[in-house]
This record gives structure tokens, C-alpha cells and sequence, in this order.
């Protein structure tokens, strides 16, 4: 199972944030672009938004975060994620085992550096730190992103 997010989480969350054409799957026989229809939700497509990431942030959880930054709407605190930005698709077999296979790769417009599969979401800080450490009032990453949003 891929513990990284879901194809059908993707839009909903997107739509709060950004909107249009915001990049494309691509597999081997065909490219399918990823529209997305803004739902405003109290000024949810305009307020400042921080996303936190690190080594561990895979697969959806990447392209989301990769998408609302090249799109300009979001800062990213963290670590380079690890460039796991492919669909998985199930198979099941006929002797009752499943197939999980990568099928698509994502494409982002927008992005201002090589392909994600690649080079990973690469933050705008990079913070070097583990979660577990803090509580809310010392934790560096909850710090530095408070101070983006404040200059906001």
C-alpha cells in the first residue's frame, strides 16, 4: 500500500489552493493532464499557506507539495523529498496475490527544476530536523514557518 496519499485526496485538497492546468501524468502510451476547478473556501485560494516536508514525504504528498510551490502558492520548509512521484496501480493475479505497479510519472508546469522523479521537491528552506524531537512551542520547522507566514 502507498502510505504517500491518494489520486482521489489530490484534487479535493488542490482545489483549495491552486487552479487550471497544473501539470500532467505521463506513462509510457499517453499523457493525461491534471486540471483543477478552484473552490474558495473563505479566501482559501489567496491566504499564505506553508507546507512542512521531509526524507519520508512520498509519492501524492510530493506532487501536492511540488504543484502549490512551482505554482507560487506555497513556501516549502524542510527536507528534498525523495522523488517518488509515480501513480501505483493494483493487479490482482490470478493465484489471489496483487500487483502494485508504478504506471505514471508526474510532470509539473511550472517547475523550475528537473524532473521530480528525480531531484525530489526540493524546500525553499531547507530544515534539518526530526518532529519527534519538539513540542509545538521549540520546534524549528513550526518556527521557520510562522516566520514566512508573517512576512506574508
Amino acid at each position: 500500500m502507498n502510505g504517500g496519499g491518494s489520486s482521489s485526496v489530490l484534487k479535493p485538497i488542490l482545489s483549495l489552493f491552486t487552479a487550471g492546468e497544473v501539470g500532467n501524468f505521463r506513462s509510457r502510451n499517453a499523457t493525461r493532464p491534471l486540471i483543477i476547478e478552484p473552490k474558495d473556501v473563505n479566501g482559501s485560494q489567496t491566504v499564505p499557506v506553508v507546507v512542512l516536508v521531509g526524507a519520508h514525504t512520498i509519492s501524492y504528498g510530493e506532487v501536492m507539495t511540488g504543484i502549490l510551490q512551482a505554482n507560487g502558492r506555497a513556501k516549502v520548509i524542510g527536507q528534498t523529498t525523495q522523488g517518488n512521484v509515480e501513480t501505483l496501480n493494483r493487479f490482482d493475479l490470478d493465484d489471489g496475490a496483487q500487483l502494485w505497479l508504478a504506471t505514471e510519472t508526474f510532470d509539473a508546469r511550472g517547475a523550475t527544476y528537473g524532473p521530480w522523479e528525480d531531484t525530489g521537491i526540493i524546500p525553499d528552506r531547507d530544515l534539518r530536523t526530526r518532529w519527534d524531537l519538539f513540542d509545538e512551542s521549540s520546534d524549528p520547522a513550526l518556527a521557520a514557518a510562522v516566520e514566512l507566514l508573517s512576512q506574508s
